[in-house]
């Protein structure tokens, strides 16, 4: 007979509450060691069954996704920033959501991507002189908004880059840890809910002005249809509404940069922390006469690879029971928020050697094969894997790339890699290198 599964709460009411607020990363690393691969976590206002473990990860994302689904809190509370776009909808929303969005991804498209990809990291790469420090973390951003506002918006450049910039930060500090152990709805006029709102409707100014632009045809981008274009279309033709076209070109924009610019971020940083291994990957991309999206990067890759397995910009995923589950030989009943942490199996020891070490040589192939698929999902897995992988494998390949062709980006004494728990882990503040040319 299943048991009971086990809990990591300490005190009456408030849980693991303080542990989490101290510090959620070390917290996730810790109670599996602690507690076993599946653990109970509460917090005021909040409970939900942890599965540290990469083949139960895969049971809930593959072997058995019908009884799980996306946990519908996510909609409650990001529900006024996306809506209705991918990260956030369900059912025939979701597939109709995704039917007018995947086109934007095909391999075709991709090719064509790259170039504006290569044009705008070499762009930004100009700009840098010998001997200048630089916040790797706001030229990332720039970077990533500049590239998803021409491949996916269809403009040169989006004007309002900064306010984007700013309100993405704005939101992502809504979901910081606060005092407060418990989490606070969105009516309670906190700052950081102020601020929020604010950010929300700067956002919705910004994606009405370039649809506006779009609409009259200020913009267009020649033959090339983009996501803007497809899915105004689709609106036009009925299948989809405005609201919709608002809430999925939110959710690009957002996600489309945000991320990308993370794990950039990461990538840098933890090469120029690590001399022996910029040095590697300094050789390989200087050596070809030009870039393409298909020069082989052994060593570029496996960096980012494990960039992302150290820093993993969405550190968790959410789901629901819809149904009882034993798993680990535990009963998890239906309606069950279930978490999956990237953050808690990319950084065990069960499935990698020294985990906090930064050693790009983790995913050379024959060693990849050794470990469970799900030991590694930075873009989820399963049905709704993240739909733009590919294309931020790409963006991330070519930019490292790039950059590294013209600069040697080096540590500095305040060079510091701490992310922060929010939405996504980005760094709680700059990540300062300096350029050598």
């Amino acid at each position: 007979m299943a048991g009971n599964v086990p809990t990591t709460d300490r005190l009456p009411l408030l849980g693991s509450a303080l542990e989490v607020r101290r510090d959620p990363f070390r917290f996730m690393e810790e109670a599996p060691k602690t507690h076993g691969p599946v653990f109970r976590v509460s917090i005021p206002g909040l409970s939900f069954v942890c599965y540290a473990d990469a083949d139960l990860v895969e049971r809930a994302l593959v072997d058995r996704s019908d009884r799980y689904r996306k946990d519908p809190r996510e909609r409650d509370v990001l529900g006024e920033l996306l809506g209705d776009g991918l990260l956030t909808s369900h059912g025939d929303t979701w597939e109709r959501g995704r039917e007018h969005v995947q086109p934007a991804f095909y391999p075709g498209r991709l090719e064509a991507y790259a170039q504006v990809m290569l044009e705008r990291s070499r762009r930004l790469v100009e700009g840098w002189t010998d001997g200048e420090r630089i916040d790797v973390h706001e030229a990332a951003t720039r970077l990533t908004l500049s590239i998803v506002a021409k491949t996916m918006f269809g403009v040169d450049d989006v004007e309002e880059t900064g306010v984007i910039a700013g309100a993405a930060t704005a939101i992502a500090r809504r979901f910081e840890p606060s005092s407060v152990p418990m989490e606070l709805p969105l009516w309670v006029p906190t700052p950081a809910n102020r601020r929020y709102r604010r950010a929300i409707g700067e956002l919705d100014d910004v994606v009405g002005a370039i649809l506006r632009r779009r609409r009259s045809g200020d913009a267009s981008d020649g033959d090339r249809p983009d996501l803007c274009s497809a899915l105004l279309s689709a609106g036009e033709a009925g299948s989809i509404t405005d609201r919709e076209v608002r809430d999925h070109l939110v959710t690009m924009l957002l996600a489309g940069h945000e991320t990308t610019a993370i794990a950039l971020t990461y990538t840098l940083g933890l090469l120029a922390t690590h001399p022996d291994e910029l040095d590697r990957v300094v050789a390989e991309v200087r050596e070809p006469a030009e870039l393409t999206p298909g020069t082989a990067l052994p060593h570029t890759d496996r960096a980012i690879s494990e960039a992302l397995r150290l820093y993993p910009p969405a550190y968790m995923l959410h789901r629901r029971t819809v149904e009882p589950d034993t798993v680990a030989g535990y009963e998890v009943p239906a309606d069950t928020r279930v978490v999956l942490p990237q953050w808690s199996i990319h950084r065990s020891d069960r499935y990698y050697d020294d985990p906090l070490a930064f050693r790009p040589e983790r995913f050379e192939p024959e060693r990849r094969e050794d470990r469970p698929a799900f030991a590694y999902f930075p873009f989820g897995g399963g049905e709704r894997q993240c739909i733009g992988r590919r294309f931020a494998l790409l963006e991330l390949r070519l930019a490292v790339a790039t950059i590294l062709r013209s600069v040697r980006l080096e540590a500095t004494p305040e060079t510091e890699l701490t992310p922060t728990p929010a939405l996504t882990c980005r760094p709680d503040g700059p990540v300062w290198l300096r350029v050598g040319r």
